[in-house]
């Protein structure tokens, strides 16, 4: 069916079955739209009373077998259909519980999309094969949906909320992305690619500065690492954590849950109880809508005292607060891809996250160490590999010298080496648990710089 040019390509892991499914349909409406009435016509005539030579003695008013017999098989043939369908239908609709996932934000007539690690594109979508993708959507204005014919998969993408879909792309290439819904006079020019990488290529990508358009349609080139200050470029937990701070949320929402605003930590793919009594699931719509109109759903306890944020943020800036407390949470990892089950890490070192013990408290030169944490702080890390564990990178407190396990399955100890590979290219040995996020320094530190963070680090190690 691939060659067929009705067909686009398979590309996803399961567009086979769609399509298997589809096949099956066409199958059984050729064979009853097509084959049965030329039987019922052939009948018709054969046995018209003008034809007098057929016999008709010993007629056959009533048989319970036959009758029984083209009654079951149909309903054999359609409720086989259907539950193939359902089944399928729930497996397209269902994400795994690792996902990488990628915030999309449609507008007339653009696709914006946004990584974890703050790389940003525009009607281009670049994902990693074997390696399920969740999309994040939500409409900066109308109606709109997203259509990838090479994956079978669509979405309507709408305004004021966010859907979501997932996928597994199995092939790399380059292919087609629609929008499926009338959008507005330039509706057919809302047209795009997906292209998909192994993952050491889409690793590789996603620290390749570049040219970007904001969803407020502002342009500029992305900020290549190191940064002093969160940028667009930055991973957008890191612009989110920063964004909650600037907005004052942290004055309310204390984490140890002494402010006047519940404590966000954990809250994540939590069940939350409501001054009603009623009990909802903190998913992306609830974070939104607390967001945007936090006297919608009040929870049990507090009182209704947070401003509304509707109108003073952008979608793009929405994403990245809630990326950063789905980073908070330990059943969803948010930016990190609801718990993705390779990365390095967001920071400076990337290297664990996978620690499975410590080791002696190392040696380490004082003055060294003292260097490293400045250029830790003023690169940003801290965002990221924050000492609660609870940031998009692992904490590094007692890493040095460590048992680290990584995403292939092998185990690596966390000694200098392993440190200052990490630093210069944290995409050579990705660890559990954690999405390739962190950008690659390689030659844009010194070696006096990459000498101090290591020694900063290996200070942790009590």
């Amino acid at each position: 069916m691939r060659n067929f040019p009705l067909f686009p390509d398979q590309a996803s892991s399961f567009a086979g079955q769609v399509d298997t499914l589809y096949a099956v349909l066409i199958g059984l409406s050729l064979l009853f739209g097509g084959v049965l009435p030329f039987i019922i016509l052939f009948l018709m005539v054969r046995y018209h009373r003008s034809n007098k030579a057929v016999d008709r003695m010993n007629q056959v008013h009533s048989n319970l077998a036959l009758e029984l017999t083209w009654s079951g098989i149909p309903l054999l043939l359609v409720m086989g259909v259907f539950f193939w369908g359902a089944f399928l239908y729930v497996h397209i609709r269902t994400p795994p519980k690792q996902t990488l996932e990628v915030y999309v934000i449609g507008k007339q007539w653009m696709w914006h999309v946004q990584h974890p690690n703050g790389k940003r594109e525009n009607n281009e979508l670049h994902v990693p094969i074997n390696r399920p993708v969740r999309l994040i959507m939500t409409s900066q204005d109308v109606i709109h949906s997203f259509y990838l014919p090479s994956f079978r998969v669509k979405q309507d993408v709408l305004p004021g909320r966010y859907t979501s879909m997932w996928f597994e792309a199995t092939r790399p290439g380059e292919y087609h992305l629609f929008c499926a819904e009338y959008c507005g006079t330039e509706h057919s020019l809302m047209v795009g690619r997906v292209v998909a990488l192994s993952m050491a290529d889409y690793e590789r990508w996603l620290v390749t500065p570049g040219e970007v358009i904001l969803p407020d349609g502002s342009s500029g080139v992305a900020a290549a690492p190191p940064v002093l200050v969160p940028a667009q470029g930055d991973p957008m937990a890191l612009v989110g954590e920063q964004l909650f701070t600037s907005l004052g949320c942290a004055g309310c929402h204390r984490m140890d849950g002494a402010g006047i605003g519940p404590s966000l930590q954990g809250l994540y793919g939590s069940q939350e109880r409501m001054s009603d009594g009623s009990v909802i699931t903190a998913d992306e719509n609830y974070l939104r809508t607390s967001i945007l109109n936090p006297g919608a759903q009040i929870v049990a306890g507090y009182q209704n005292v947070m401003p509304s944020y509707a109108g003073q943020l952008g979608e793009d800036q929405i994403n990245q607060l809630i990326a950063y407390i789905k980073s908070l949470s330990d059943g969803g990892t948010g930016a990190m891809s609801g718990g993705a089950s390779s990365g390095s890490g967001t920071s400076t070192s990337g290297t664990s996250g996978g620690a499975t013990g410590g080791g002696a408290t190392p040696s380490f030169d004082a003055a060294l160490a003292a260097q490293g944490k400045q250029v830790f702080t003023n690169l940003g890390c801290a965002g990221c590999h924050r000492s609660d564990g609870a940031g998009i990178g692992p904490a590094l407190e007692k890493l040095y010298n460590s048992e680290v396990r990584l995403a292939d399955g092998s185990v690596v100890t966390a000694d200098e080496a392993y440190l200052i590979e990490s630093i210069r290219n944290a995409a050579a040995k990705v660890v559990e648990g954690y999405q390739p996020v962190m950008p690659v320094y390689g030659n844009q530190i010194s070696d006096d710089q990459v000498r101090q963070l290591v020694e900063y680090i290996k200070s942790l190690g009590d």
